[in-house]
């Protein structure tokens, strides 16, 4: 089997990590990667912020549970009253990817540079998760001020994230998938 299809079956959704920072080179990298993910029309309609300080992972991650505490979904107010919550995981880091609103395909080019980033993450050791759940806090007026932290550049919205770092789970059997997905027409 060749690296490439050996990765994309094998990278799982990593859920605790180490406190071990990410290496610049390997950052740049799995930054590339995503840069290099396809585009409709070859727009490019992202941009990727990268962060190091957990202390900002935090303060989302913070204002993102005093919004699942006021949620109507009674399992996003039982996860915000677990004491470990941590939309990012406990990850050293985390790249969120934000989309230009004007491109009509952004979502869709915004994740498929995450993925082209799981993927290079886990080629080169590392452990990652996709995330969406950190938007709550961000799409509400009071968390204004973490989008100007973030600098997200002004027409631009944040959609996805993945975090970062060398997990330290140990992961049981893969969930198999689900059947009757496919149909061939022929």
């Amino acid at each position: 089997m060749n690296e490439t299809i050996k990765s994309i079956l094998e990278r799982r959704s990593i859920r605790s990590y180490d406190l071990r920072p990410v290496e610049k080179e390997k950052i740049e990298t799995i930054l590339k990667c995503g840069q290099f993910a396809p585009s409709a029309m070859n727009r490019q309609p992202w941009h990727f912020t990268v962060i190091t300080d957990r202390k900002v992972l935090d303060r989302i991650s913070e204002a993102n549970r005093q919004v699942f505490l006021q949620s109507d979904d009674e399992k996003m107010r039982e996860r915000a009253k677990d004491p470990d919550f941590d939309t990012f995981r406990g990850a050293p880091m985390a790249i969120f990817v934000s989309g230009d609103r004007e491109a009509k395909y952004a979502p869709a080019d915004c994740a498929n540079a995450v993925e082209n980033m799981a993927l290079a993450a886990y080629s080169l050791g590392l452990g990652s998760c996709y995330i969406a759940s950190f938007r709550h806090a961000l799409e509400r007026p009071e968390g204004a001020h973490l989008l100007k932290e973030l600098k997200i550049p002004e027409g631009y919205q944040p959609l996805y994230a993945l975090s970062l770092g060398y997990g330290n789970e140990t992961l049981g059997e893969r969930a198999p998938r689900r059947e009757n997905t496919v149909t061939y027409i022929e």
